[in-house]
C-alpha cells in the first residue's frame, strides 16, 4: 500500500509539474525524464507506468498551453493592441557555388562563391476582418556588390464575402502577386535553387503594379495538407487569379500606357479520388515595357499550360508555353517585331524513406526556344538539367545540394536574352549547396 501510495503521490507531483508551467515545461523537460528513471531503478516505477505517467504529463501540458492560448484570443490579455492581428515572417537564400558561367565562342569563366541570393522581410496585419495589408522588403545583391533593399510587395488586400461557387476571395490592390509565380512557387518548393522556368527563361516576375482578384472554387479541401502534402491553394475544386497590372514587374517603372491583363484557371476534377491532381492555364495579354525601333511596343503574350500531382511523398509537373515577346519588351528581332518563343519544363520530387521521409531526390527539365520562328537564328534553343538532395530541417528550414548544367544551341543567348547569330556559347555548370532560412 505504501509503494502504491507513493507511486500515486510522485505521479500526481509529476502531472502537476510537468503540465502547469507552458513554456518552462520544456525547460524542465529533462530534469524530470532523470527523475523518473530513477524511480524506475529503484523499482518504484515500472516501464509501463513510467510511459502512462509521461503521455498524462503531455496531454495535460497541451491542455494547458490550448486554455491560456484561448484566453488570450478571448481577452486580448498580454497582446498590446498595436500587435493584434500583426505577423512578422523571415525568408532567405544563402548560397554557396561553384562552376562555369558560359561566354561567346565557346567561353567560359570560372566563378566560386558565397552568396546571400535574397533576403525577404514580411509583415503583415489584420486591420479589419475583411481588411489586411502585407509588405515584403527583398534584399538583393547588385551587380556592384552591393545590398540594396526593394519593396516587393505592398498592397491592400480585402476580403469579401463568398459568391456561390467563388469563395475565399482575396482581392490585392497595389504592388502585388502576378497570377502564376507564387502558385508554382508552392507546388515546386526549390525557389532557393533558382527561379522558375519561365521566370528563369526572363519572360516575367513575380510582381507587378495593380489590382487582382484570385480565390477557391467550391471552399476548401478537406485535409489538404494529409492528402497532398501541401495546404496552399488548397480550393475543394480548384482556385483561380485575375489581374489587371502595369506589365512591367516589380522592379522596373512603367514606360508606357498599356495595361496586362493576367489570369490562372486551377481545376481539381477529382477531389475525393486523386486530389492531388491539378490542370492549370495561364493567360496574359499586352504590350512590352520596352519602346521598339519603329515606335511601337512589342506584343507580349503568353499561353502556359501546367498538369500537377502533389502526394505527401512525391510531386510531379509537366508545363508547355508559347509566348510573344515578354515583360520588358526586349525579345524582338531586327524590326521591332515580338520574337515567338517555346518551351516546356518538367519536375519531379520524391520523398525518400529515411529520416522521417524529409530527405528529398528531385530533378528538373528546361527546354526553352528563344526564337521559335527562327526570325533571328535557327539554333537558338537550351537545354537545362539539375537535380540534387533536399533535408526538411525543420518546418521548411533546407539544406539544399544540387548540380545544374546547361547545353546552349549555337544562336542561343544566355537566359533571358535575345538570339545572337553565330553566338557559340560554351556550356555552364554548377555546384550548389543552400540554406534556405524561414520563420
Amino acid at each position: 500500500m505504501k509503494k502504491i501510495g507513493f507511486i500515486l503521490f510522485m505521479a500526481t507531483t509529476l502531472l502537476i509539474g510537468m503540465g502547469s508551467y507552458g513554456i518552462s515545461e520544456a525547460l524542465d523537460t529533462a530534469g524530470q525524464d532523470r527523475l523518473i528513471d530513477v524511480l524506475i531503478k529503484k523499482g518504484i516505477l515500472t516501464e509501463e507506468e513510467a510511459v502512462d505517467i509521461k503521455k498524462e504529463a503531455e496531454a495535460l501540458g497541451k491542455q494547458n498551453q490550448e486554455e491560456i492560448v484561448k484566453k488570450i484570443k478571448d481577452k486580448g490579455l498580454a497582446v498590446p493592441k498595436a500587435l493584434k492581428g500583426l505577423e512578422v515572417g523571415m525568408l532567405a537564400y544563402l548560397d554557396y557555388s561553384n562552376g562555369q558561367k558560359p561566354g561567346p565562342d565557346d567561353g567560359v569563366s570560372s566563378f566560386n562563391e558565397f552568396r546571400l541570393t535574397r533576403g525577404y522581410l514580411t509583415v503583415k496585419k489584420e486591420i479589419l476582418p475583411w481588411m489586411h495589408t502585407r509588405i515584403t522588403i527583398d534584399t538583393h545583391q547588385d551587380d556592384t556588390g552591393d545590398y540594396k533593399e526593394r519593396i516587393k510587395y505592398l498592397y491592400a488586400e480585402l476580403r469579401p464575402s463568398d459568391l456561390g461557387l467563388l469563395t475565399d476571395m482575396k482581392s490585392e490592390i497595389g504592388l502585388g502577386h502576378i497570377p502564376w509565380l507564387d502558385f508554382e512557387e508552392h507546388v515546386n518548393p526549390y525557389r532557393c535553387q533558382g527561379t522558375m522556368a519561365v521566370e528563369r527563361a526572363g519572360t516575367f516576375n513575380s510582381a507587378d503594379k495593380g489590382v487582382s482578384l484570385r480565390g477557391d472554387f467550391g471552399g476548401k479541401l478537406e485535409d489538404a495538407k494529409e492528402k497532398t502534402g501541401n495546404h496552399h491553394y488548397d480550393g475543394r475544386y480548384g482556385s483561380w487569379h485575375l489581374g489587371v497590372y502595369d506589365g512591367s514587374g516589380y522592379h522596373a517603372s512603367e514606360k508606357n500606357n498599356n495595361k496586362v491583363i493576367e489570369g490562372r484557371l486551377t481545376l481539381r476534377p477529382l477531389p475525393d479520388v486523386i486530389p492531388g491532381l491539378q490542370l492549370s492555364y495561364l493567360g496574359l495579354y499586352g504590350e512590352g515595357n520596352e519602346e521598339a525601333l519603329d515606335g511601337d511596343y512589342p506584343d507580349y503574350e503568353v499561353n502556359l499550360g501546367m498538369l500537377s500531382y502533389e502526394h505527401p511523398w512525391v510531386i510531379l509537373t509537366a508545363q508547355y508555353r508559347q509566348t510573344q515577346g515578354n515583360a520588358a519588351g526586349k525579345w524582338v528581332d531586327a524590326e521591332g517585331d515580338a520574337l515567338d518563343t517555346e518551351g516546356y519544363s518538367f519536375f519531379g520530387n520524391f520523398r525518400l524513406p529515411v529520416f522521417d521521409r524529409k530527405l528529398s531526390l528531385f530533378a528538373r527539365y528546361d527546354y526553352f526556344d528563344q526564337d521559335k520562328d527562327d526570325a533571328i537564328g535557327k539554333d537558338a534553343d537550351y537545354n537545362m538539367f539539375l537535380g540534387g538532395l533536399a533535408l526538411d530541417v525543420y518546418k521548411h528550414n533546407l539544406l539544399l545540394l544540387a548540380y545544374e548544367t546547361t547545353d546552349y544551341g549555337d544562336d542561343a543567348g544566355k537566359k533571358g536574352e535575345v538570339p545572337i547569330v553565330d553566338n557559340n556559347l560554351g556550356d555552364d555548370h554548377r555546384i550548389q549547396a543552400v540554406w534556405q532560412i524561414e520563420f
